[in-house]
């Protein structure tokens, strides 16, 4: 074929793929295994767009080099096909749920195919198969053995569009997920998973996998740990006892109110009667709004009971309010209003005038720049004041640059004996800037402390900063000593310019409180909290829970803040929960032997907006005995949420045709974990997180050996339309695959996608760029044709043995860069290095006569055809063939790095004069001492250096440098 025609090629190709079963999996191969797996997809209506394929194009690449290197590799693909969305889609065509995911996945499978993936498509899966999901309901009847799967009637998020219960995770700003509605609270039974009992396993075993860190810290902080103390208070003429979670006892005393939330059990039991009637209507105006706006809310609204509690830390008598922002499923449903020191509560505090009490004073140590604190180094402790100073007559506050530190914020100094804060602020503000019509105002809060390097003073200190605020009457000055003056700048900023001047961490807690927000949130050093004060946070929490603890008002509690997996739905299409509920024996399980409970054909499966799930009305199927004691039975008609076949599927890829197990033993044994994971970040506290809960506790029964499913994990970056906005029909800015294919190939786009930037980065689609990967593709083409066909014709010279080994070098060093380069992800790099290898060649093939092309080349292509096969397998295959390969590419071995080519024959040679870099050279890299001494004075540069110099001694240090020493 003369020219590059990607289309036959590429169809070529797939049918011998096909007919010759290349991407089967060998049971029997003794080869090391890697089990590459992609987020499997939802196939829906519309089809894949060019965004889709770019995580299956990345493992694609990544799984053939590693067939290449030698691996059975396990490359699997499969449907998540229950769920909202293909109902949603099913509903609106006005099709069966069935026939449309049949529809859809034909569409994404030959979407796929043409793509040319390397998927072994005897092992392709279906959640909504019922051989699939009898395994799935199987882990449920586990779960429920287990107590791990239990009913509740709490509170849920019901989406009123999807008529369905969401879980936390199916939700965006309080909105439904899947289609935007504004979610409601209503209280409805449903199955519930108890996730939360693995949540220390989940939290721990992050830290040994090979995931990004992104990725691990989003879980984090969804399972949300928090230790801390449960601390009790009493409540004062009623004989109750009011328990709060926290995590920072060191702020008991400032503890100025408490706060219940509005449905908490004690608001009937301790309201007084003339509190109840505003009482009754917070609660009913609560009972309206949503989870998400309570916790979203700025403005902050509350009752007061009426009540009061006692604080167990000092026996203060504190009232107890109601506010919506607490939530009753969080924590305790109480919290110990701490104004000073959480924003919510100073928020409250300010709007109904309670008392914010300081009792954490802030301790910054500078870490970075010249003022850096020295550790192991002698501190010098010392009071001092900072002084915030007001313009007279405009809206500004004067900043002090000083200079030896680039250190910017107020005037600052010592507190002298017997000198109070005001005055010593005074004296410092006339003596460092000269103004001396100084009113004092007020004191901006506690102190802060600041560990600090003092550049002028040359030592570490800790200074107890005092901050206050002056007012300058006007700019009459007197005499300031000039060495002090040199030391800083004065300007005067309004206070947008003062957010940004302000350049330490304390000096900008100092400015905040000038501002009005004196609340600070972090650990520091204790003050007005009696025998504890001067204690730092850490060591008060302890000391204070033991002395609670002690007197039977504490104990050390561990809280999270993941809650238990909401797994009910009230829709049709998803997996019947497993479970008859009998009269007399309550919720059973469905045998072993009688599963998969499918799913019954019905003529209506649209939501009947009552709650339940269609289901429901289909007594036939609902109607049954009791496994348990034979009695009358009903069936469960909630199903299970699209995320139960996810949690597992990776599992059934490995034996997917196996109808006594879940999985073989052995076989699983053989693949897992899972060595390479790609998919969307969006899903990190989803199904990442319900697959590690499910995966464990198959582990825990015995059904899986490894504690972890996925050892290693990447996330996509999205791919936008062109205008930068999500491809979608609303905008009309969709690209199909099938499209960019059909005009320029499949590994035209496969390159593409992986040239577009770094992987997980999001960037904006260009059809400028597949015709350029188009183009590139078009040249490696014209090279094999003018290279590898033509025969040499005559004894090859030097030049020719030259430019070969030139090749082979350049070929070998790119060879080492791609295969790291594919391990690390990096595959836009990995592209860039094949267009740089293919400019080397052809600057080379100038150099040759064209009768000794084939002589020069063949070597080096060879090797480029097996590099570039992952990410261009058609084009590779033919060019294989060309240069007489009888077996498929994939037949072949991946090169070995030729570390004799890696070696530079050159190295740039610095030429000091008495240490000083006065010119650079190119010389061999055996080059010695003398050479390179006899190299350096040939330099123009250094001749002028050593005119009328004596040379007395030069220093050579090998492939860095040469010293000539002169006097």
């Amino acid at each position: 074929m003369k020219h590059y025609e990607p289309t036959k090629i590429e169809q070529k190709w797939q049918k011998i793929w096909e007919e010759k079963k290349l991407y089967h999996v060998d049971e029997e191969s003794k080869k090391p295994k890697f089990y590459c797996l992609d987020f499997f997809p939802y196939p829906s209506g519309v089809g894949l767009h060019v965004g889709h394929p770019k995580g299956y194009i990345a493992t694609d690449v990544y799984s053939r080099m590693k067939t290449l290197q030698g691996f059975n590799v396990l490359h699997p693909m499969g449907w998540d096909a229950f769920g909202l969305p293909a109902e949603n889609y099913a509903i609106k065509k006005e099709i069966h749920p069935a026939e449309a995911v049949k529809e859809n996945i034909k569409k994404f499978k030959s979407q796929l195919e043409i793509i040319g993936f390397n998927y072994d498509w005897d092992r392709e899966i279906n959640s909504t198969d019922p051989d699939f999901y009898r395994w799935t309901q199987w882990i449920f009847v586990q779960m429920f053995k287990k107590g791990l799967a239990y009913e509740s009637n709490e509170p849920v998020n019901w989406c009123p569009s999807c008529k369905t219960v969401l879980s936390n995770e199916d939700l965006e700003g309080g909105e439904c997920e899947r289609c935007g509605s504004e979610v409601e609270q209503r209280p409805m039974r449903q199955w519930v998973l108890k996730i939360t009992d693995y949540a220390d396993r989940l939290l721990y075993d992050l830290d040994g996998l090979d995931w990004e860190e992104m990725i691990k810290e989003q879980q984090r902080n969804w399972i949300g740990r928090s230790e801390g103390a449960l601390i009790k208070f009493d409540i004062v003429d009623f004989g109750e006892r009011l328990e709060v979670f926290t995590t920072r006892a060191d702020t008991l005393f400032g503890v100025t109110f408490m706060v219940l939330a509005p449905e908490h059990p004690l608001v009937n039991k301790i309201t007084t009667k003339d509190q109840k009637n505003e009482v009754l209507k917070y609660i009913e105006e609560t009972n309206k709004k949503t989870e998400l706006e309570r916790m979203t809310e700025k403005t902050k609204t509350g009752v007061f009971t009426g009540a009061y509690a006692i604080n167990p830390i000092n026996n203060e008598k504190i009232p107890i309010w109601i506010s919506d922002y607490v939530l009753f499923g969080y924590g305790t449903g109480a919290v110990m209003s701490v104004p000073a020191h959480d924003v919510r509560d100073f928020k409250f505090a300010e709007k109904f005038g309670i008392e914010i009490r300081e009792v954490i004073s802030p301790l910054i140590v500078r870490s970075q720049g010249a003022d850096a604190f020295k550790e192991d180094t002698p501190v010098t402790e010392r009071k001092a004041v900072v002084c915030v100073v007001k313009h007279w007559s405009e809206d500004k506050y004067m900043g002090v640059l000083w200079k030896a530190s680039d250190w910017r914020g107020f005037v600052i100094g010592g507190i002298e004996a017997n000198e109070d804060a005001a005055s010593a602020g005074l004296r410092e503000i006339t003596e460092e800037t000269g103004y001396k019509n100084v009113e004092f105002i007020k004191e901006l809060g506690g102190v802060v402390h600041s560990k600090f390097y003092q550049v002028k003073k040359q030592e570490n200190r800790l200074a107890h900063f005092v901050p206050l605020l002056f007012l300058l009457k006007n700019d009459e000055q007197t005499y300031v000593d000039v060495e002090e003056a040199a030391l800083h700048e004065i300007v005067w900023l309004s206070k947008k310019e003062m957010d940004e001047f302000v350049n330490r961490e304390d000096m900008r807690l100092i400015w905040n409180r000038a501002e009005g927000n004196i609340c600070f949130t972090d650990e520091g050093i204790l003050e007005n909290s009696g025998k504890y004060t001067g204690l730092a946070s850490i060591e008060a929490q302890e000391k204070i829970v033991k002395d609670l603890k002690k007197a039977g008002r504490a104990e050390k509690k561990v809280t999270y803040r993941m809650k238990d997996w909401v797994f009910s739905r009230q829709r049709y299409w998803g997996e019947p929960i497993p479970i008859v509920h009998c009269e007399k024996c309550g919720p059973v399980a469905v045998p072993e032997n009688e599963l998969p409970v499918t799913l019954p054909e019905v003529k209506s499966y649209k939501p009947i907006g009552t709650g339940e799930s269609p289901l429901a009305a289909i007594t036939d199927w609902v109607n049954v005995k009791c496994p348990k004691c034979g009695g009358k039975g009903k069936r469960e008609t909630d199903t299970m949420p699209q995320w139960a076949g996810s949690s597992w599927y990776y599992l059934r890829y490995i034996d997917p045709h196996n109808t006594k197990a879940l999985v073989d033993k052995n076989k699983e044994k053989e693949w897992m974990p899972v060595d390479l994971y790609v998919g969307g970040a969006e899903h990190a506290t989803r199904h990442l997180l319900y697959a590690r809960f499910w995966h464990k506790f198959l582990f825990d029964i015995g059904v899986v050996s490894t504690k972890e499913p996925f050892k290693r994990l990447i996330h996509v970056g999205l791919i936008q339309a062109e205008d930068g906005r999500k491809m979608s029909k609303r905008w009309n800015n969709v690209v199909s695959p099938d499209e960019i294919v059909e005009k320029f190939g499949a590994d035209s786009l496969r390159l593409y996608e992986m040239f577009m930037g770094p992987f997980t980065q999001n960037i904006a689609w260009s059809t400028k760029g597949v015709i350029g990967a188009n183009r590139f593709l078009n040249r490696l083409w014209i090279f094999k044709e003018q290279v590898i066909v033509i025969p040499e014709t005559k004894e090859a010279s030097d030049h020719e043995i030259n430019i070969k080994n030139e090749a082979l070098k350049e070929t070998h060093q790119s060879l080492a860069k791609i295969e790291k380069y594919i391990e690390d992800f990096k595959l836009n790099l990995v592209v860039s290095s094949f267009m740089e290898l293919l400019n080397d060649l052809e600057d080379l093939k100038s150099k040759v006569d064209p009768n000794f092309y084939n002589y020069v080349f063949k070597e080096s292509f060879k090797i480029f055809a097996i590099m570039i096969a992952p990410l261009a397998p058609h084009i590779a295959e033919e060019m294989w063939q060309d240069l007489g390969e009888k077996d498929s590419i994939f037949k072949a071995n991946w090169p070995k790095v030729n570390k004799e080519f890696l070696k530079e024959d050159e190295y740039a040679l610095v030429i000091q004069i008495n240490g000083k870099v006065r010119d650079e050279i190119m010389v061999s890299v055996d080059t010695t001492e003398e050479e390179a001494f006899a190299s350096a004075l040939e330099s123009e540069r250094i001749k002028k250096w050593l005119e009328d110099k004596e040379i007395v001694k030069r220093i050579f240090v090998k492939h860095k440098l040469i010293n000539i020493v002169v006097k």
